[in-house]
This record gives structure tokens, C-alpha cells and sequence, in this order.
């Protein structure tokens, strides 16, 4: 049967863990490597390549447990980061609390990262002319025998459930009308293409960003 998960409320923040096993998981922002020319926040990776300049608002619509939403905005990007399932949001929401209790690394965020538990589709569709949309669209993983896929990401795949290709064709469409500069789309790299016309790929070892011009554009 499906995995049974319970939400622990304690002075460490909220955590979720499963009946199954002792795996326990809790959003943590300060345990990303923040050093200054670390891999993690070099607007050298393919990520912040396929996002651009600065200047623009990312919405990130597809959140998850918030860590590319978190790494971008500790780059300096303002984001504001879309999830609707309610487990996952209490989660993101407690690391964002955390972590504005701790000086260093709330000035670090310096107020970049906002969150909305909301569904995204609808959202876009409400709120047009955001600068940048990015999607992470869950994809079944390439069958392997050997590997799984990380504890982090088999737990949101269990709490997500199964995501149909008609719901993700309709966020990127959503997407498509709300971004004003670009559509940037997170594909593993034995995946199709997410449209039929990007206008840049940035691949990396396992995943790519997929570039689209938004509606707006033409």
C-alpha cells in the first residue's frame, strides 16, 4: 500500500516521517553551502545561465521542498515560490521562518524568497506579467534497477502523487501567457523536449533548462 507519513511539530521545526522506516525529513535552508564562489550559489551553472539577469522576478511554480527556490535567492534573484500541497507548504514555511531567526542567513535572503501555498496553474492564470517562470515538472525516473531516486525526492513524489501529462501541459501553458521574459523549463536529460521550440537548452550531467519565449514575446 502507499506509504503513510505524519507531521512532527517540535522546537526543531516541522519534520515529516515515515511509518514505514526511521526516515525523517525536515526543509533546512542553512545547510546549503553559502561560501562565496561555492558551486551551489556560482551564477556560473546551468540554472542561473537558462534564468538571466538579475532583474527579473522569478516565480518558481513547481516548489517542491523550495531548494532550487532557496539557492536563487541566496544568488540574488527574487523569487516567489508556488506550492500547493499542504504538508510540503507547512514544511517551506516553517524553513522560511528558521531562517529568518538566524542573522546571518536572513541577510543572506535578504527578504528575496517568498512562498504561496496555492495551485500554480490557476495562479499563472491570475497573475500575469511575472518576468520569469520556472518549472520542475515531476518526470517518472528512468528505469534503473540499482537506483532510486533520494529520500527527499521519493517523499515528494509519494505526497505529490501521480502528475498527468494534461496537468503539466497546462501549467506550462499557464506559464507560457503569465512570464513576460522567458519560460525556463528543468527536463532530465533522457526526457523529451517540454515544447516543441526552445530557444536555448543549458544541459548539465543529468538535467537540462529549456528556454522558451513566453506568449508575449511572439
Amino acid at each position: 500500500g502507499e506509504p503513510t507519513h505524519r507531521l512532527y511539530v517540535g522546537k526543531t521545526g516541522i519534520e515529516i516521517r515515515s511509518e514505514e522506516n526511521l526516515n525523517r525529513q525536515k526543509v533546512d535552508f542553512s545547510t546549503i553551502d553559502r561560501r562565496i564562489g561555492g558551486g551551489n550559489l556560482s551564477r556560473r551553472q546551468t540554472l542561473p545561465k537558462a534564468i538571466g539577469s538579475l532583474d527579473h522576478d522569478i516565480v518558481d511554480a513547481t516548489a517542491g521542498f523550495g531548494s532550487d527556490a532557496a539557492r536563487l535567492a541566496l544568488m540574488g534573484y527574487r523569487v516567489t515560490a508556488l506550492e500547493q500541497v499542504p504538508i510540503i507548504a507547512a514544511m517551506v514555511q516553517d524553513a522560511i521562518v528558521r531562517a529568518r531567526q538566524d542573522p546571518q542567513l536572513a541577510e543572506a535572503f535578504g527578504n528575496r524568497l517568498q512562498f504561496v501555498e496555492v495551485d500554480a496553474t490557476q495562479w499563472l492564470l491570475q497573475n500575469k506579467g511575472v518576468g520569469v517562470v520556472y518549472l520542475d515538472p515531476m518526470f517518472p525516473p528512468k528505469r534503473k534497477k540499482s537506483a532510486l531516486p533520494p529520500g527527499h525526492i521519493q517523499l515528494l513524489q509519494s505526497l505529490v502523487g501521480d502528475v498527468n501529462d494534461e496537468e503539466t501541459e497546462n501549467l506550462f501553458q499557464a506559464a507560457l501567457k503569465a512570464a513576460t521574459n522567458r519560460v525556463v523549463v528543468k527536463r532530465p536529460n533522457h526526457a523529451p523536449p517540454m515544447g516543441a521550440n526552445p530557444v536555448a537548452t543549458h544541459e548539465g550531467k543529468l538535467v537540462r533548462y529549456e528556454v522558451y519565449h513566453p506568449l508575449s514575446l511572439g
